[in-house]
């Protein structure tokens, strides 16, 4: 079985255009991208959430 979460995100304009160029330039749709982001996301020892460098694919 595997867990889902459905989320609405409201970015002002520049992150959003960068989220748009990113997923372009990697053929991808911008959901893809933020999805692929949330896969990478880990909390550390005193709560704070990071992420290390990826690369989309």
């Amino acid at each position: 079985m595997r867990d889902e979460l459905t989320a609405r995100v409201w970015l002002s304009a520049d992150p959003s255009r960068r989220l748009r160029t990113i997923a372009a330039r990697g053929g991808l749709r911008p959901e893809q991208i933020l999805a692929q982001l949330a896969d990478q996301v880990r909390m550390d020892d005193t709560g704070a959430l990071t992420v290390n460098t990826f690369t989309p694919r």
